[in-house]
């Protein structure tokens, strides 16, 4: 398996998360009024016209008074701190996150900071800080943030982790990411970042049956390439697993899209040769090629193409033999071909017509191929629960089984990262 390091473009992620938040902390924050240290006159002056500028939404206006405000002399605390939370608020409705953070990151630092201000300074001043990968700070103000009790937003958890984990703090990385997963509310996708930190945590320790948990939450509910190609890895790991058997676990690279190497992809086109399908066997190499990890040509492509002119030439007394027998195994044998050629339909009517007539076949092979030409159509519901119904499986069609019925069911997103 190849282990990855932990991906620069999870970071990504935060922008969206952080800019969201932020947007929705205050669009015009208020100064002190009645109560409180005050502002001086210069500096209330130009923020009160700025204050209401961002009511209006007319945030160059706003920042044009902001910035005349930040050039003003002899400036208290209080002047300051005011100046920066109008600053971080002009600039988020700007989609200027590097200045929003820096303001964010002066708030946080102030001596005069409202306590009634820290819980939305602290959980901005965390996303904004660890998306301009000032990850010590993001820590800082992270466990500033979870130090002030209350409900914590599992995105700032997830950040967290995430600084804790690019600081090396590996065993807080790991721990805080797990509470992220807790605190996702029912009926939402667990955070992807979190799972991820969870994830790399697994894999520095070797830690197998974690890792294969893990990245069975993330493609049920992010479908990603990267983990399927991984998880696909992992599936060989079955002690005594049959040449058709692998063959149904190499199937799910092509549906999922995974990631893979060169021997991913040739491996795969060598099962499907060897068991008599030279359809499936092109099927991975034109893959491969069009992944970038194998050249065009060589002896095994060469091997596909001609067998699979000859398969296709042979097919239609195949669909005659299978329709005039009733031994089940020949409309089995037509299902996995039509399956390797892409034709999902076909394969799930002489499937069902081959589990009907019963023969020699394993029908746990049979149940196999049409749950996949289900799911391959779209039918997941259908293909999960023939997917469901295999019998006393052996080791290698229950891992089959198993990470199909995770692309059937997979859920997708349901929550922002």
């Amino acid at each position: 398996m190849n282990k990855r390091i932990f991906r620069a473009g999870l970071f990504a992620c935060l922008l969206s998360a952080a800019a969201g938040l932020a947007l929705a902390v205050s669009g015009a924050p208020a100064f002190a009024a009645d109560t409180g240290p005050k502002l001086s006159a210069a500096v209330g002056k130009l923020l009160a016209p700025a204050q209401k500028a961002l009511e209006t939404k007319d945030y160059a206006g706003a920042m044009a008074l902001i910035k005349q405000a930040q050039a003003l002399p002899d400036q208290t605390p209080i002047d300051t701190y005011e100046i920066n939370n109008f600053l971080a608020n002009a600039s988020i409705a700007l989609h200027d996150y590097a200045t929003a953070g820096a303001a964010y990151e002066a708030m946080a630092d102030s001596p005069v900071i409202p306590d009634a201000d820290k819980p939305g300074t602290f959980h901005n001043a965390t996303l904004l800080a660890a998306q301009a990968k000032h990850f010590d700070k993001a820590v800082k103000y992270g466990e500033a943030y979870i130090a002030l009790g209350g409900a914590p937003d599992p995105n700032v958890i997830a950040t967290l982790a995430q600084s804790y984990y690019v600081t090396k703090d590996f065993a807080k990385a790991q721990a805080t990411a797990q509470k992220a997963l807790d605190l996702a509310p029912a009926g939402t996708a667990p955070n992807e970042a979190a799972l991820q930190i969870i994830l790399q945590s697994q894999l520095k320790t070797n830690n197998v049956p974690g890792e294969i948990a893990t990245f069975e939450k993330i493609v049920t509910y992010y479908d990603s390439k990267d983990e399927w190609g991984d998880l696909i890895d992992l599936s060989f790991s079955v002690k005594g697993i049959k040449d058709v058997e692998a063959l149904h676990i190499y199937r799910l690279r092509l549906a999922t899209k995974a990631a893979g190497h060169a021997d991913d992809f040739t491996t795969g086109a060598s099962l499907a040769l060897t068991l008599g399908y030279p359809g499936e066997a092109e099927a991975f190499l034109n893959a491969g090629v069009a992944a970038g990890v194998i050249p065009p040509g060589g002896k095994l492509m060469s091997d596909a193409h001609s067998h699979a002119a000859k398969d296709r030439a042979e097919l239609p007394a195949l669909e005659g033999i299978a329709a005039k027998s009733a031994n089940g195994d020949i409309s089995i044998k037509l299902a996995e071909t039509y399956f390797g050629y892409g034709r999902y339909a076909d394969a799930e009517r002489a499937a069902r017509a081959g589990l009907a007539k019963g023969g020699k076949t394993d029908a746990n092979e049979a149940n196999m191929v049409l749950g996949e030409a289900l799911a391959l159509q779209g039918k997941n519901a259908d293909a999960a629960t023939v997917l469901s119904g295999l019998h006393n499986p052996t080791p290698g069609w229950a891992k089959a089984q198993h990470i199909w019925l995770l692309f059937a069911n997979r859920k997708y997103a349901s929550a922002a990262p």
